[in-house]
């Protein structure tokens, strides 16, 4: 494959993973599956609460992702 395609689709990656910040896909594409009970969700703990939270994981994953993405179109040697 070609770095070029390699580093488009870790770009493509970010982005798509990146939509899960936005409730509403979210819910469409987890809460499908919760639905026809493919997934079963975690238990919501009352005394255990962070300061990252879900949204926060997938921003900081997201842009990892399209970092990575990034670096691989630009590096002169990959």
């Amino acid at each position: 494959m070609n770095r070029a395609v390699i580093g488009i689709l870790f770009i493509i990656a970010g982005l798509a993973y990146g939509s899960l910040v936005f409730d509403v896909v979210y819910n469409k594409t987890l809460g499908f599956l919760v639905e026809n009970e493919w997934i079963n969700p975690p238990k919501q703990e009352q005394g255990e609460k962070s300061l990252r939270g879900r949204k926060t994981t997938i921003i900081l994953y997201s842009l990892i992702l399209i970092i990575i993405g990034i670096y691989i179109l630009w590096s002169p040697q990959f």
